[in-house]
């Protein structure tokens, strides 16, 4: 299963569409002078471009329209041409007000994803391990082979914690070249977020086996536990 879909997103978006494909139709119905229909879809499409800046919220980059630049596109348009702007005055402005229709239903998929897919939680970003292997990637990682029945166990005992990425860093770099022992040396593979979740992952594993760090496209995220879900190296 292609885990790299988020299909509340797509759910979401046949949603937008929806509604304003209603309003598109509620408005078309409503006029007395009717433009051709193909011309209404090109003035509402016209009127989506804005001038807008980006807010960042809830991990998520959201487009706030300030100027309606494809109404005022359409207006000068229509300027010269006798009651053409009366036609598809509404169209255009449908268009730009899709722009908050957008913006709603990006912060309504944010919540859902978030109740449905909990980032708190482990489960999340490992959902199958039937297939998981662990590998090294640094000269320090001991030789040691993943506790499978140990994480299976034991993934919902993990528990978030703070990303110190500056402390791990420091530690690293006030030690010889030659001593340095990285922190996160080994790597899972062959596990999958949840279905639907739409969330890419890299998952590191701590020298110790009890702290996994997930790397995935929007942040980081460290979870710490009290069992090891490694076998071997020297403390075996």
């Amino acid at each position: 299963m292609d885990t790299s879909v988020n299909i509340i997103e797509i759910v979401m978006t046949i949603l937008s569409w929806g509604v304003i494909g209603f309003f598109f139709y509620y408005l078309y119905q409503k006029q007395e002078a009717k433009p051709k229909i193909w011309k209404a879809f090109v003035a509402t499409f016209v009127g989506l471009f804005t001038f807008s800046f980006n807010i960042p919220l809830f991990e998520t980059i959201l487009d706030v329209p300030i100027l309606p630049l494809g109404v005022w596109i359409l207006l000068w348009y229509a300027s010269s041409r006798e009651g053409a702007w009366e036609k598809y005055r509404r169209f255009a402005w449908l268009g730009f007000s899709a722009n908050f229709i957008f913006i709603a239903t990006t912060l309504l998929t944010v919540f859902i994803h978030h109740a449905v897919y909990p980032k708190s939680n482990l489960s999340t970003y490992i959902a199958n391990i039937e297939e998981v292997a662990i590998s090294q990637l640094h000269p320090s990682a001991e030789d040691v082979t993943l506790d499978q029945e140990s994480l299976e166990l034991h993934v919902s005992s993990f528990e978030k914690a703070p990303v110190t990425s500056m402390d791990w860093y420091n530690v690293m770099i006030d030690t010889e070249p030659h001593e340095r022992v990285e922190q996160f040396p080994y790597q899972l593979s062959g596990t999958s977020s949840k279905w639907g979740s739409g969330i890419p992952t890299m998952i590191y594993v701590e020298k110790d086996g009890k702290g996994l760090l997930i790397d995935s496209s929007e942040r980081q995220r460290y979870f710490r536990s009290d069992v090891t879900i490694l076998k071997g190296g020297n403390d075996e």
